[in-house]
């Protein structure tokens, strides 16, 4: 009988250390990678910040400014499990494209998961934006913090800005840039997230690293075929004073993302 224990005892206990073995493993493995690369278009056009396009009518439209918070980029399996980063980036457009790096541990990817979608947030997690005087809870230069997230959060204690577009019109070509338009987008009700499905599936697996990258059509922040903002009338909220337009704006913002090759 004690023979027969030792029999049955053995493999259970060479299981387990093959298990662990394993999972230790993969615990000294790198992380997986994903890098989004993004870019601006005004209605299917490559542009930057700074540059001049023409707006209705010809009138000439100076892009000034955007901004925005990329929260919690998650990829979606075939199957439908979804990978959380639980990264959070501030994006701002300069002169030149921006690209973020998000990392999902080696021992979640290991050999290999299939996936046919990614998400993110706009703005910035409820838990969070709630927190007491938020960026002083993080390190200066964290994306929240005082020094890294500077110029996006509302020191009158409604929380972060989600994101901020702005830019100004002239009545014509040689004129003045007089008319300013600016949405400033926040509150927990104005968080959207943006779902991007893969041209096929593809498989991201520990130590890979992975590029996409993404489109924003500026052009489509302002006009689809659901809504159309006239620029040229109050284009100015900062939510809480004019939150109807702060809602029409990030409607359509949730929907100007691609993906491209």
């Amino acid at each position: 009988m004690k023979n027969l224990s030792k029999n049955k005892i053995l493999p259970v206990v060479v299981s387990v250390f093959l298990m662990l073995g394993i999972s230790s493993c993969w615990k000294n493995k790198e992380a997986g990678k994903v890098q989004l690369n993004f870019n601006l278009e005004w209605f299917g056009e490559s542009v930057m910040v700074g540059d001049t396009i023409s707006y209705s009518e010809n009138m000439p439209l100076r892009i000034e400014k955007f901004k925005t918070y990329i929260d919690d980029v998650t990829l979606i399996g075939s199957d439908g499990a979804r990978y959380s980063s639980g990264s959070i980036n501030l994006i701002e457009f300069m002169m030149d494209d921006v690209n973020i790096t998000v990392s999902y541990d080696a021992t979640i990817l290991k050999r290999g998961i299939e996936v046919d979608s990614i998400s993110f947030g706009l703005g910035v997690p409820a838990e969070v934006n709630a927190l007491d005087n938020a960026p002083s809870t993080f390190s200066n230069d964290h994306p929240l913090g005082t020094i890294g997230g500077a110029g996006m959060y509302w020191t009158w204690e409604t929380g972060y800005i989600f994101t901020k577009f702005e830019g100004k019109l002239a009545s014509a070509e040689g004129e003045a840039f007089t008319t300013p338009f600016a949405f400033h987008t926040g509150t927990d009700e104005y968080y959207r997230t943006v779902t991007l499905p893969f041209p096929s599936s593809t498989v991201i697996a520990a130590e890979d690293l992975k590029e996409f990258n993404i489109v924003l059509d500026l052009g489509e922040t302002i006009e689809s075929s659901e809504d159309e903002i006239d620029l040229t009338d109050n284009a100015v909220t900062h939510t809480l004073n004019y939150p109807e337009l702060a809602e029409r704006y990030v409607n359509l913002l949730e929907y100007a993302w691609t993906l491209s090759e």
